[in-house]
C-alpha cells in the first residue's frame, strides 16, 4: 500500500516535470490549459499566414537593351530576389538559353512561349506546370502556366488586335467559376481609363482602353491602380533617346502605362504592395520599367 508520503513525493515529481513536457501548471488556475490552447492556437494562426509570393512583371527590349544589359538586369532580379518572373522580348533566347539565365537570379524553372520573334516567359523558384503556349491567331502569343498555386497568364497583346485578348479573357473566365486564383500579368499595349488625364496630356500617345476594359470587366484588378494610384507610366525610359526620342521632352510626351499585373479579387485582397519601379539603373536596362507585387497568402 502506498504510504502518504510516497504519494506527495509522486506529486511533486510529477509538478517538477510538467514544465519539461511544455504543460502549464493549472494546479491552481483551472483556466491555464484553456489559455494555453488559445494562444498556440493564435501562434499557428500568426505563422500560417506569413507565406510571401513576390512577383516580378518586366518587358526586358529584346533581351535586356539588346542583350547589352543582361548582367545588369540579371544583377537587379537577382537582389530584388522574387518568388516568379514574368518577361517579355525574350528575342533570341530558347529554352534551355532562358532556364541558364533564370538558374543566375536563382531560379530553377522555367519556360517560354516560342524561340522565335518576340517570345514571352515565365521562370519560378517552385515548379511549373506548362498549361499552355498559344501563338496561332496571334502576334506575339501568350503562355498559361501554373506555379506556386497560381495560374500565370504572361501575355504580349498587339495593339488593335482586341480579339487576343478576348481569347485570353475567355480562358481566365473559366478558371474564376472553378475558383482557382489567377494572375495576368504582361505587356498590353493598352491603357486604364484611371489614367484618362494623365494620357490626355501626352501629345504623342492615342488611348486605347478596350482591352483593359475588358479584364476589368471579368473581375480582375489592376493591382498598380489599387497600390499606387499615382503611378502612371511604365515606359519609355530614356534608354529610347536617340534612336526612337529626339530628347527628354519627346520621352515625356510618350510616357503612359500598358504593362500591368492583375490578379482575380480574392488573390489581390492579399496583395500587400504593388508598383512600378522605377530608377536611372533600371531606365538603362530596359524601355519598359519593371512591376513588382507582393502577396501574403494564407497556408491551409
Amino acid at each position: 500500500m502506498m504510504t502518504l508520503g510516497r504519494s506527495l513525493s509522486l506529486i511533486a515529481w510529477w509538478l517538477a516535470c510538467l514544465p519539461l513536457l511544455g504543460l502549464p501548471l493549472a494546479v491552481n488556475d483551472p483556466s491555464g490549459w484553456a489559455r494555453q490552447a488559445a494562444a498556440q492556437e493564435q501562434a499557428d494562426q500568426a505563422t500560417a499566414v506569413t507565406e510571401r509570393l513576390q512577383v516580378l512583371n518586366w518587358n526586358v527590349l529584346y533581351a535586356f537593351n539588346h542583350g547589352k544589359a543582361v548582367d545588369e538586369g540579371v544583377q537587379w532580379i537577382r537582389e530584388l530576389s522574387p518568388d516568379v518572373v514574368a518577361l517579355q522580348e525574350l528575342n533570341g533566347l530558347n529554352a534551355e538559353s532562358l532556364k541558364r539565365l533564370a538558374s543566375r537570379w536563382g531560379h530553377e524553372h522555367a519556360v517560354i512561349l516560342k524561340e522565335q520573334g518576340f517570345p514571352v516567359g515565365l521562370t519560378s523558384s517552385q515548379p511549373i506546370e506548362l498549361i499552355d503556349r498559344q501563338v496561332e491567331g496571334f502576334h506575339h502569343g501568350y503562355l498559361h502556366a501554373r506555379t506556386a498555386g497560381v495560374d500565370f497568364f504572361v501575355v504580349h497583346f498587339w495593339p488593335g488586335k482586341d480579339h487576343e485578348a478576348e481569347q485570353v479573357a475567355s480562358k481566365i473566365r473559366t478558371l474564376l467559376e472553378s475558383g482557382r486564383p489567377v494572375v495576368l500579368l504582361g505587356d498590353f499595349n493598352n491603357h486604364s481609363r484611371r489614367d484618362q488625364a494623365f494620357l490626355d496630356s501626352r501629345s504623342a500617345v492615342t488611348p486605347r482602353y478596350g482591352v483593359v476594359d475588358l479584364f476589368e470587366s471579368i473581375g480582375l484588378v489592376d493591382l498598380v491602380q489599387a497600390h499606387r494610384p499615382d503611378q502612371k507610366y511604365s515606359c519609355p525610359s530614356p534608354v529610347t533617346i536617340p534612336r526612337w526620342s529626339a530628347d527628354l521632352p519627346e520621352l515625356q510626351s510618350k510616357r503612359q502605362r500598358i504593362d500591368f499585373i492583375f490578379a482575380d479579387q480574392a488573390l489581390a485582397k492579399s496583395a500587400r504592395t504593388a508598383e512600378i519601379r522605377v530608377s536611372d539603373r533600371l531606365g538603362k536596362i530596359s524601355d519598359h520599367y519593371p512591376l513588382v507585387v507582393e502577396f501574403e497568402r494564407g497556408v491551409k
